[in-house]
């Protein structure tokens, strides 16, 4: 299993999570602060047992302890579902005038949202800790970085740096930001999405919230605490994104207990309020570690 270890609120520091308010998932807690609002993992597994597991090979094709199963819907089974998704929120991007120059994604996988972002952009990279993903993405002919944050070369900028489903597995976010501040042109926009933690699909389903991924997940947040997160690292502007999301159809109805004819199994549908966006720009250039 791993280390597990208790936490303060990983936005503010606080070590007062609300003892009313809680959800178990033995040994690990969801919990929220009492101060800042913020929902986490608190106990959680080291970040380095974490990090291991997101370099698996296995993490994206479902035969590793965790990531995506087979059960669930590996990745490249939703890959239809994902390249619609992906589609759309840029096209969102595109009509906001936060596209072109250079496109940074962190968390790229196999590349499939780089793929659909290639006509928007005159230069795309990607970071993952999968080395196997990454292959496919120098084939493709982006520029592949393995690792996280800290990897990225010290002087370079983009125009663009976008997080789809990667903020949640942050273990120290304000730090996350900042790293990636650095890397921000000056007029540049950073877009973070994320499964809301206030969506009536948590109310609904309780436990069973599918974004309730233990142990990978250590913050949830809604539109008050990521807005409060990118404040406190300095953002001087933030604007809400809606971020529809697409799902195969079969792995909706094996989710919900019943089996559908294969003739409908081919198609995806748009599920409400499963994610949502929250664009940054910082105005200034940060200063690199080594200025």
């Amino acid at each position: 299993m791993g280390t597990i270890i208790h936490t303060a609120c990983p936005l503010c520091g606080t070590d007062k999570p609300n003892q009313k308010k809680k959800f178990l998932f033995d040994p690990y807690q969801v919990v929220q602060c009492t101060a800042c609002q913020l929902w986490y993992l608190s106990p959680r597994l080291c970040e380095s047992d974490m990090l291991k597991a997101y370099a698996n090979s296995d993490y994206f094709k479902g035969g590793g302890e965790f990531g995506y199963s087979q059960k669930q819907g590996t990745y490249f089974d939703q890959e239809k579902a994902l390249r619609l998704t992906f589609r759309k929120f840029l096209r969102q991007l595109q009509r906001r005038n936060m596209t072109g120059g250079h496109l940074l994604e962190i968390g790229c996988s196999y590349g499939l949202l780089l793929e659909e972002a290639e006509p928007m952009f005159d230069s795309l990279t990607g970071t993952d800790f999968d080395s196997e993903a990454l292959k496919r993405v120098k084939q493709l002919g982006y520029q592949s970085i393995q690792g996280g944050v800290d990897a990225l070369p010290i002087e370079k900028r983009y125009d663009l740096i976008l997080a789809t489903g990667v903020i949640e597995h942050i273990y120290n976010p304000i730090e996350f930001i900042k790293q990636l501040h650095q890397h921000l042109s000056a007029t540049g926009w950073m877009v973070l999405a994320t499964p809301p933690m206030n969506s009536f699909w948590l109310k609904l389903q309780g436990k069973n919230w599918p974004s309730f991924k233990i142990p990978e997940h250590v913050t949830y947040y809604d539109h008050h605490t990521l807005t409060e997160l990118f404040r406190r690292c300095g953002a001087t502007q933030t604007i809400q994104l809606p971020y529809p999301q697409a799902y195969p159809l079969d792995m909706i109805c094996e989710k919900l207990g019943f089996s559908i004819p294969a003739l409908l199994a081919k198609y995806n549908i748009w599920l409400p309020a499963t994610m949502f966006a929250i664009a940054a720009r910082f105005n200034t250039i940060a200063p690199s570690d080594d200025s």
